[in-house]
């Protein structure tokens, strides 16, 4: 209760310095707000014949957690997370700050562990006057790489600066940093398939404009880890709101992927391994959330946040562009959300439920490392699950915990698991 009260204190008092209202009537605002629209549960069909045979074991708490180093300094906000398995050891990054929000206190902490239970700290990252977030990590070529983007720390504005690499060298030793492709995009994902490494982008700034939306996602390729450049002249993704994608190839080499709208709702999209710059996709008016994309066999699953409250796209065309992007923005951020499984149908082209995970507040941002033929050891953010079902908004103040869990899927005969990271050929 003592943690809501400060993020209701917290709101009030950014509002305040943002619009400059009375400090009573942003307090009944939010109140009218939170009451007309947090309750609001649309029906979810989901897929009881793909979740036969799935299952997890119950989430318990890493951050923080008792098998953390204990003098590990965290934050209320501990969420956009990555892990990878890199020679026989689990490897979590994670962004650690006041809230949800860029702050010139945040942070990247990098751990390591052999065994998912102990973990020691291998690096931290960190500059002043910057909010740093979205690690990624990469295996290529054996070696292990961590990206991250460097933003501005005004906290009711999105300011990307760069996308920064650093390469582990050693037991707690990591290279300094160093820029990679263009100022003001941002790393959604990487990783390696035959031999060449893959990055997925979107160009951030701007896109927060209720006016003229910024977006552009893009595929880049490296064979060395740094030097990164477009597959194609054009970008993969245009349109208002494109932004974060992640990406799968088939058996065959054929593309899959899945991108967020911001202002709209998603996409489902695919290419042909002859020509990977080239992106057919269709339109959902739902708003997959930071995705994470999962082969298995010939199958796909994703998971990604979920609007409890249902599309995000509402179909309030009459009204004006900004009035109804910032009406559907509203909507979204004040209704419940959950991390989920999903179903790719890659004929279809069309994201199906399959199942919810313990979560609420701010929440999402998967990350699975396989630790068997059949079982993905995972980790995601969520505010507390044992308290209050929070909006969104209310959840990106309050703060969030790192969640982890084993989830096991039945066996398939061409097993080939592709995740944040993963080295295939």
């Amino acid at each position: 209760m003592r943690g809501a009260v400060a993020g209701w204190r917290r709101v009030v008092r950014w509002a305040v310095v943002l619009i400059g209202l009375p400090p009573l009537t942003l307090f009944l605002l939010g109140v009218v707000l939170l009451v007309a629209l947090t309750p609001i549960e649309e029906p979810v069909q989901f897929d009881v014949e793909a979740a036969r045979g799935i299952s997890y074991t119950p989430p318990a708490c890493v951050v923080p957690g008792p098998g953390l180093p204990p003098d590990l300094e965290i934050q209320a906000s501990n969420n956009v997370i990555d892990l990878v398995e890199f020679e026989g050891a689990f490897y979590l990054a994670f962004r650690t700050g006041p809230t949800h929000y860029a702050s010139p206190k945040a942070r990247i902490i990098v751990l390591r562990s052999t065994d998912r239970a102990r973990w020691e700290l291998d690096t931290t990252i960190e500059k002043p006057d910057a909010d740093l977030r979205e690690p990624r990590f990469l295996v290529y070529q054996g070696r292990l790489f961590l990206y991250f983007i460097e933003a501005g720390n005004t906290f009711y504005w999105f300011e990307p600066q760069g996308i920064f690499a650093i390469e582990r060298v050693g037991p707690g030793r990591w290279t300094p940093s160093r820029a990679i492709f263009e100022p003001g995009y941002i790393i959604w994902r990487a990783k390696a398939h035959n031999g060449v490494a893959y990055m997925s982008v979107y160009y951030g700034k701007g896109l927060y404009n209720l006016f003229r939306p910024a977006g552009e996602v893009r595929l880049l390729a490296s064979t060395d880890g740094y030097d990164w450049r477009p597959v194609s002249e054009k970008p993969q993704v245009t349109g208002e709101g494109a932004e974060e994608a992640d990406f799968a190839f088939d058996a065959e080499g054929n593309l899959v992927a899945v991108v967020r709208l911001e202002m709209q709702g998603g996409m489902v999209c695919r290419a042909p391994k002859d020509d990977l710059g080239a992106w057919e996709c269709r339109y959902t008016p739902h708003k997959y959330d930071s995705p994470f994309l999962l082969r298995r066999g010939g199958a796909f699953y994703v998971v990604a946040r979920r609007n409890v409250s249902g599309a995000y796209d509402r179909g309030w065309n009459r009204l004006p562009g900004a009035l109804r992007r910032g009406s559907q923005l509203i909507r979204y951020a004040f209704t419940r959300k959950r991390t989920s499984l999903f179903r790719l149908d890659v004929d279809g082209m069309e994201l199906v439920p399959i199942l919810d995970f313990p979560s609420k507040g701010d929440t999402a941002y998967a990350a699975l490392a396989p630790i068997g033929e059949n079982a993905y050891y995972m980790v995601y953010y969520s505010t507390d699950i044992a308290g209050r079902d929070w909006p969104w908004s209310l959840g990106q103040v309050i703060g969030c915990n790192i969640y982890e869990t084993v989830i096991a899927f039945p066996p398939v005969n061409d097993l080939l698991p592709l995740e944040s990271g993963a080295e295939s050929e």
